[in-house]
């Protein structure tokens, strides 16, 4: 008997398609500085998992840790690949390659955040068929700078 791929556990195209356009709003909100339609992406019960940070967990703590880094710099997110997508039941993945650069809004050098950055995300479909961030992992390639 032959394995299933991965890619035949896809329920359909739609949903797919759904759960790219969500990773695409979250750049676009990301670069807009919209930090409340960037909050509108997430569960209520999300979970972003920063690097270097420990989790938080629900809007409340990803709003406390957050919304000063959107009040204080400009962000520039470029999600540069989307190496998968799959989508099993109420439950989608992907798995992306992203740069994030920020420069503060008093003025100064732009700071790369995540120049070669990667996120595996995890998406629950709601009650109205719709598709938000459940959890969200991510962290560089780069090697952490040496003291």
């Amino acid at each position: 008997m032959k394995a299933k791929s991965p890619e035949s556990e896809i329920n359909n195209a739609s949903d797919a398609d759904a759960i790219r356009k969500v990773l695409s709003d979250y750049a676009e909100q990301v670069n807009a500085g919209d930090f409340n339609s960037w909050m509108a992406l997430w569960t209520e019960d999300g979970r972003q998992m920063p690097p270097n940070y420990p989790p938080r967990i629900g809007t409340v703590a990803i709003t406390t840790e957050s919304k000063p880094v959107f009040e204080t710099l400009n962000l520039k997110m470029v999600i540069t690949s989307m190496e998968d997508v799959y989508v099993y039941g109420d439950l989608g993945f992907t798995r992306c390659s992203y740069n994030l650069y920020a420069t503060p809004k008093e003025g100064g050098d732009t700071i790369p955040f995540e120049p070669d950055g990667k996120a595996l995300t995890i998406y629950k479909r709601q009650s109205d068929g719709s598709w938000k961030i459940w959890f969200d992992c991510f962290n560089s390639n780069l090697a952490p700078a040496t003291p």
